[in-house]
């Protein structure tokens, strides 16, 4: 029975209760981070791609990307996911799934007292593991069809799309773990003691 009086002790019973607290905390962080990872890795892509000088500050924007990628949308997101989908790199579901990302994610960042402390105001995990999977797609397909074919080093080799990890990817595989996997100190525990290598050399 979900009346008004059991709502509330639901929701106060989620914001005080510790663990509940401190794990949507953690969640509506990696979400937003991972949200961000996407974001950045779509635009800078491309932007760069088409980033054929520099001035002393930045890259200066070519009128390849205004003409092919600006001029697609008003949004730099969506106009970078629309090149994507016309690289046959994504599709329209994809385009669907970063709109529903998008939206979540505006939802966390200017609501979030809402996440931790209604109780039928939940954050989507599902959309968390979806943001890696397209991350992984996009930036598997940047270095498949763009920088092993420009890469002499590959010439005349095979790689399979499991031993294709970008930066990008392996900074979020890092971040899930030690956010969320009680063993995860290791690499903590790892790398101070290089650090202490370090300053003994």
């Amino acid at each position: 029975m979900n009346t008004p009086k059991d709502q509330a002790y639901r929701s106060l019973a989620k914001f005080l209760n510790p663990e509940s607290l401190r794990g949507n905390l953690i969640a509506a962080s990696i979400f937003l981070t991972a949200y961000e990872l996407l974001r950045t890795s779509i635009i800078d892509r491309i932007r760069n791609f088409f980033t054929y000088e520099f001035n002393e500050h930045r890259g200066v924007i070519s009128e390849d990307y205004k003409c092919k990628v600006l001029s697609l949308d008003k949004s730099l997101l969506r106009a970078s996911l629309l090149w994507l989908k016309e690289m046959s790199a994504i599709d329209d579901t994809d385009i669907e799934l970063v709109d529903e990302m998008r939206k979540h994610r505006n939802e966390l960042a200017h609501n979030l007292p809402k996440f931790i402390s209604t109780a039928d105001a939940e954050i989507n995990i599902n959309l968390l593991g979806s943001i890696y999977e397209l991350l992984t797609k996009i930036d598997r397909w940047w270095i498949k069809e763009v920088e092993i074919p420009t890469n002499p080093d590959f010439d005349d080799q095979e790689v399979a799309d499991d031993e294709i990890q970008s930066g990008t990817m392996l900074c979020m595989q890092m971040m899930l773990r030690i956010a969320t996997d009680e063993n995860a100190s290791v690499f903590w525990d790892e790398f101070q003691k290089q650090q202490l290598r370090f300053l003994k050399e």
